[in-house]
């Protein structure tokens, strides 16, 4: 048999994909053994594979930060409940609250389920499930949930600056 590009030389191996006949210098050029439009498909498919992967990465990171910014709107509207509960609670007690602390406290209430979720993330270093008093977990609650007031508002202001720096992110990726 002779080798498929050098009809003159005699073949000396074989493509591993075709089977063409190969001289002993195209025998040597690729590893394995592989003629040149062999390789060359191999390495075009390897390309358009790597492709395909990159777009799906790019994919499903650009899924990822849509679910970081649901997640936000979906903290703020649960937030807006709460600082409308806190405005409510507030003037029943205090009938002759002004506008600006209305809105403090609106404000404060937005930020409630921020420092709620941060409290809860850092509960799951330190399990609770040895109390099981319910007059452990009403007060745990209470605290809790002053603590959320403190800690919401960083971790609101936290979240806005991530969710606005993802949604630009999301417009660069396309």
């Amino acid at each position: 048999m002779k080798c498929f590009n050098h009809t003159e030389r005699e073949a000396v191996a074989t493509c591993q994909k075709c089977g063409k006949g190969l001289c002993r210098e195209c025998a040597e050029k690729h590893t394995p053994c592989l003629c040149d439009t062999c390789a060359a498909q191999i390495q075009q498919d390897r390309r358009q594979q790597d492709q395909s992967k990159e777009e799906r990465r790019k994919q499903k990171y650009k899924e990822a930060l849509v679910d970081t910014r649901s997640e936000f709107i979906k903290t703020v509207i649960g937030g807006i409940f709460v600082g409308i509960l806190l405005v409510w609670f507030m003037k029943s007690e205090y009938p002759d609250l002004t506008a600006a602390m209305c809105a403090y406290y609106f404000f404060i209430g937005i930020c409630v389920p921020f420092g709620w979720k941060i409290l809860t993330y850092l509960q799951s270093f330190f399990p609770l499930s040895i109390f099981g008093t319910f007059w452990f977990w009403i007060i745990y609650g209470v605290i809790k949930l002053g603590l959320s007031m403190f800690i919401g508002i960083p971790a609101f202001i936290y979240q806005l600056v991530k969710t606005i720096l993802t949604q630009r992110k999301i417009n660069r990726l396309g």
